[in-house]
């Protein structure tokens, strides 16, 4: 868990969350969760001519966070890579937030690109998720690439940014329900409007909210936003420990609210 991230712009505008603000995970956590959902992101070289030059490009983690790639030697990202290593991937969730796609997190890794050889069950993994892909790692002037990752910059939304160090990122843990929580954001908000409400009113430091929208869930609690006359607000409502497993989503949820009911 961390405290309260840096607040780098939006001065003058209330952004800070409410409820059990404690509860947040960390940057570093949420960086190598966004990387564990993210299949795409834009890589960026440098030309001979010392110019940024960005691309699209799939993508895993090996165990440490560090981003692997399959690309042709006959690229402009590749030529650029070998002639200076000195590289960055952005990485966003965007596409998940409706309305501004500045809401959504994103993620930039820098770093070194270093050839990957005779680390089979990397590529193994690489094609898993990328199955489209077999067919070019079978090409001899297509090879995989490592990004060592030497710093971090992450930005949760408005008014939520930090770096991080390599080792903050690489020992961080990939959160337990990042597979399945989107599933049970959108269950949560379909169908269970008043259970939300319920968490932001008696835990969540909103009692007078109308309603609330589910926006996160992870391994130590949920995260609502909340509508207010001053704009919105986000509500952080902590589980009663910490999960380990998927599995745990589910009841964690249900026995949290069955206790707030039975205090009500």
């Amino acid at each position: 868990m961390t405290d309260t991230p840096e607040l780098e712009h939006g001065a003058g505008q209330d952004v800070s969350p409410t409820g059990d603000t404690h509860s947040f995970p960390s940057d570093a956590e949420l960086s190598r969760s966004l990387m564990a959902t993210s299949a795409t992101g834009v890589l960026s070289t440098l030309t001979t001519e010392g110019y940024p030059y960005g691309s699209l490009v799939s993508h895993i983690v090996d165990n440490a966070g560090n981003p692997v790639i399959l690309i042709s030697d006959l690229a402009e990202h590749t030529k650029n890579g070998r002639s200076d290593s000195r590289a960055s991937l952005l990485v966003n969730a965007s596409h998940t937030s409706e309305g501004d796609p500045l809401i959504g997190a994103r993620l930039t890794l820098v770093g070194r690109l270093s050839l990957v050889e005779g680390e089979k069950a990397l590529e193994e993994s690489y094609l898993a998720k990328h199955p489209y892909s077999a067919d070019y790692a079978n090409f001899k002037d297509f090879n995989f690439w490592k990004l060592n990752v030497e710093r971090c910059r992450f930005v949760g939304g408005f008014g939520h940014m930090s770096w991080m160090t390599a080792n903050d990122y690489r020992n961080a843990e990939e959160d337990p329900f990042t597979q399945n929580a989107s599933g049970a954001i959108e269950h949560m908000n379909d169908d269970h409007a008043d259970a939300n409400l319920i968490f932001v009113q008696e835990r969540g430091g909103i009692p007078k909210a109308k309603e609330a929208e589910m926006v996160g869930v992870d391994r130590y609690g949920m995260t609502f936003r909340v509508q207010s006359d001053s704009g919105d607000k986000l509500s952080r409502v902590a589980f009663p420990e910490v999960a380990t497993e998927a599995a745990q989503l589910e009841p964690f949820v249900i026995g949290l609210l069955r206790s707030l009911r039975n205090d009500i």
